[in-house]
């Protein structure tokens, strides 16, 4: 992953790829949470195949890329047809394709002014949680990370409780990955960077986009505070977390 997916801190892939090639083992690189979030310059990260995702961009959904360096080969996974250099058969989806190569465009164009505003969003939405809940603890918020992805625990709270009444306060969020938010697994993320089971337990994932407004960010928080009072009040017993 060039940039993870939960806390948003991003990977030194330019040493990985450093270390694989001078062993001669191809490295592919998941772009998919950085392309349209921050700058990616393939031939600069020294890897081997990148892979990247339209709908991160504000692309049309359905469609994505691999990028291979020049002197890679790769052998299809299914076969066919000759479409694609004989690699994946099947149509093309023209339109699909035309749309991701003019969304990565046009947010090639503005990617500077919307990642200062991603991050100026971010940056308020901690600092007012920060304020409504102090006991409020940040994932990943001390290394290089993506300007929109927050990564939150809440100590003394369950994370799933807390996500079933976000949904429900009308707050989109996840625990974990947002592929396997459906799972009840805790996450692998949280748990390789040696975190307490009950933090992990309590971790949920906000990630913002290019056109939330002041506004929606100080709403937001109004109602993760008032959920997670609620809940703390529900269920008193020592050590509960009530926002000090």
């Amino acid at each position: 992953l060039l940039a993870n997916h939960e806390t948003g801190v991003i990977q030194p892939i330019e040493q990985l790829a450093s270390i694989c090639n001078a062993a001669g083992v191809p490295l592919h690189t998941d772009a998919v949470q950085a392309a349209g979030k921050i700058a990616v310059d393939f031939h600069a990260l020294g890897a081997a195949a990148l892979s990247l995702s339209a709908h991160k961009f504000q692309g049309p959904p359905g469609v994505g890329a691999l990028i291979l360096r020049g002197d890679v080969r790769i052998k299809p996974l299914m076969f066919g047809g000759h479409h694609q250099a004989g690699l994946r058969p099947g149509t093309e989806p023209v339109a699909l394709a035309v749309g991701m190569a003019a969304a990565l465009e046009l947010w090639h164009k503005e990617r500077d002014r919307h990642a200062r505003r991603m991050e100026a969003m971010r940056d308020r939405f901690e600092e007012r949680l920060k304020h409504e809940l102090p006991g409020v603890i940040f994932h990943g918020a001390a290394a290089e990370r993506l300007p929109q992805t927050c990564c939150a625990a809440f100590p003394g709270i369950d994370g799933e409780t807390l996500l079933i009444a976000l949904d429900l306060a009308g707050v989109a969020c996840s625990i974990g990955a947002a592929c396997s938010s459906g799972a009840a697994e805790i996450s692998p993320t949280l748990r390789a960077m040696n975190l307490p089971k009950q933090i992990v337990a309590s971790s949920i994932r906000f990630s913002l986009g290019a056109t939330n407004t002041e506004a929606e960010i100080d709403e937001a928080v109004r109602r993760i505070a008032e959920a997670c009072r609620r809940i703390s009040d529900s269920r008193p017993a020592p050590g509960v977390f009530t926002g000090g």
